[in-house]
């Protein structure tokens, strides 16, 4: 196992992605992995691979992410909150258009070691897979990235590149996996149901909304595996709470019940930590308390986004040390993260 080559898998989190810098921080230091070769994410992950697919490192991300305006993102355009939104709703599907991220996006890898403001796949396409590869490790390991999407239309999971194959887009051109562009993607898999405007893709004749990965609580950290283990895969999840808290309790109260009602679905869909993963999820997968702090704080104060990178970095660190084993979904086991490293 060559410990200083890692693949990476991040959930969804909203602002709270913030604490995968610190994590990825840990790992360096604790772990010495200097080159994430895969990467993959939902929502906040997305972004969070996607930045780490374009060549910025822990160090970098810390500084990307602590300096964004979150607030922009919400861009409800004239009349804001109290007059923008409510028109968005009636004339999209969700109360945010989502434009501005995407300009923000760009300009983030527009300054990157890729050097493009608006790359394609086929920009983050490996070259350094053998020769002798197996057709399906190639076809796995191909892109440096893969995104996490949900295609509520047909109730189906996307992950993209590979699955775009088939859909058009708005204007009816087909859209190939080499061609998706990379901040589209990244846009589809950030689209928190009801507060952004889905993205609208067309297949077989019918219009198809794409929206937030993790609404089907996707993590999967067994996207990279093969039955030749060369690397291991790390798994980052943003479990809400402090870690020793007891579990998530959404009240409903009435009669006005349909606001909290949503809330509370909507947090069982994205945020719900699963306390029964199989071990070859837990064995390799950080989990990061994130406190009381809200997917959607888009008003997340400086002191909050510092809390979340030092419990990034405090349980990764802790991760990376006590960890004893590692098994993958093909049942080959190698030393844990803690052993890795001496």
């Amino acid at each position: 196992m060559d410990a200083e080559r890692a693949d990476g898998v991040f959930e969804g989190g909203g602002v709270k992605g913030i604490a995968f810098a610190g994590a990825l921080a840990a790992a360096d230091r604790e772990l010495g992995v200097r080159q994430w070769v895969n990467v993959a994410g939902t929502s906040a992950g997305a972004i969070a691979a996607c930045l780490v697919a374009a060549g910025y490192g822990a160090a970098d991300l810390q500084k990307i992410l602590l300096a964004a305006s979150y607030r922009q993102f919400a861009d409800y355009g004239p009349g804001g909150r109290l007059i923008g939104a409510p028109l968005n709703a009636l004339r999209l599907r969700g109360f945010a258009r989502g434009e501005y991220f995407k300009g923000w996006l760009r300009e983030q890898l527009a300054a990157s070691p890729l050097g493009k403001s608006d790359p394609t796949f086929a920009d983050l396409e490996r070259d350094d897979i053998p020769a002798d590869a197996s057709p399906e490790h190639r076809e796995r390991a191909r892109y440096r990235l893969r995104v996490i999407a949900s295609d509520v239309s047909a109730g189906r999971m996307l992950v993209l590149p590979q699955d775009i194959a088939g859909y058009e887009d708005r204007d009816g051109n087909p859209l190939t996996p080499e061609t998706l562009r990379v901040v589209e993607a990244v846009r589809m898999s950030m689209s928190f149901p009801f507060f952004f405007d889905p993205v609208a893709l067309r297949k077989d004749g019918r219009e198809h909304l794409i929206v937030d990965g993790g609404l089907l609580s996707n993590f999967p950290v067994w996207l990279f595996d093969g039955e030749t283990m060369h690397h291991p895969t790390f798994g980052f999840r943003l479990q809400p709470g402090t870690g020793g808290a007891g579990p998530f309790y959404a009240p409903v109260p009435k009669p006005l019940w349909q606001v909290p009602l949503v809330r509370a679905l909507l947090h069982a869909a994205t945020n719900a930590w699963d306390e029964r993963m199989e071990v070859t999820t837990r064995v390799r997968t950080v989990t990061i308390p994130t406190f009381e702090i809200s997917t959607l704080d888009f008003n997340l104060e400086r002191r909050d986004a510092d809390r979340l990178y030092d419990s990034g970095f405090a349980a990764a660190s802790e991760f990376f040390r006590s960890e004893t084993r590692y098994v993958n979904q093909y049942g080959q086991t190698a030393p844990g993260p803690a052993l890795m490293r001496r």
